[in-house]
């Protein structure tokens, strides 16, 4: 078996079969059941179109799934420093291209695990609705290179300031600017600020994306410039992080 692909799953293994994973997950259970319900019983969303609860919903989601990618990736490099195991991995006869690989792999196996979790409180809360196949769909489709990008930025703040704490508030910090579209209105996002921050924002471009599929009935195929927006994202996201680890000292 490729040696990459077996630290891809001794990484998600650790995320996922021991307590530490296990306390994750009930942890974001319990984080989309509280979503869940506070949607379903808002009773201004009541009102309005389920399409709408829908697309809080994946928008939610997508945030959930962000911060655990923060979390894991700032803990990729510099955790590994501070345990004391980054010299003993960086001694083994893998190279450097493959433990990143692997790294990045546990990384793709935890959002997965997220986003199967996820679907069938997606499906709670618009099953009586319209468009919650393409909302699952764009949820993979967009929501993906969203949410691994911001796993590999933290990855790469990891290797470069070798703490994992410093790497994690300097990551969540990022990923909170980038979710403000969550918090701030349509009316506040008008500015000419606002719509510069939205055409390079990879949040605002899936989170408008989701809008215009859920609510609006577009195909994914129309949102072509948040495809590239997104896409951008994960690419330069990527670079960074293998160059990141290409510098490590030992």
């Amino acid at each position: 078996m490729n040696a990459a692909l077996v630290l891809a799953r001794k990484e998600g293994g650790e995320l996922l079969l021991g307590a530490r994973g296990l306390a994750w997950l009930l942890a974001a259970s319990g984080a989309l059941s509280v979503f869940g319900l506070l949607l379903v019983s808002n009773s201004e969303l009541s009102l309005l179109d389920n399409a709408q609860v829908v697309y809080d919903m994946a928008a939610t989601i997508t945030a959930l799934g962000a911060l655990l990618a923060v979390i894991v990736g700032s803990d990729a490099i510099a955790g590994e420093r501070e345990r004391g195991t980054l010299v003993p991995l960086l001694l083994t006869p893998l190279s450097r291209g493959g433990i990143l690989a692997g790294k990045l792999g546990g990384q793709a196996l935890t959002w997965a695990v997220i986003y199967v979790l996820a679907l069938p409180y997606l499906w709670a809360v618009g099953s009586t609705g319209q468009n919650l196949a393409a909302s699952m769909v764009a949820l993979a489709v967009l929501g993906t290179p969203v949410v691994l990008g911001f796993g590999f930025f933290a990855m790469a703040l990891s290797a470069r300031l070798g703490m994992a704490r410093s790497s994690l508030l300097s990551a969540l910090i990022c990923l909170m600017v980038s979710a403000s579209p969550l918090l701030l209105g349509p009316g506040l996002r008008q500015s000419a600020i606002g719509k510069a921050f939205d055409t390079v924002n990879p949040f605002s471009a899936a989170v408008n994306a989701y809008d215009a599929i859920i609510i609006d009935s577009q195909t994914i195929g129309a949102q072509a410039a948040s495809l590239i927006v997104v896409f951008i994202w994960f690419g330069l996201t990527l670079c960074f992080a293998r160059r990141s680890f290409r510098g490590i000292v030992r």
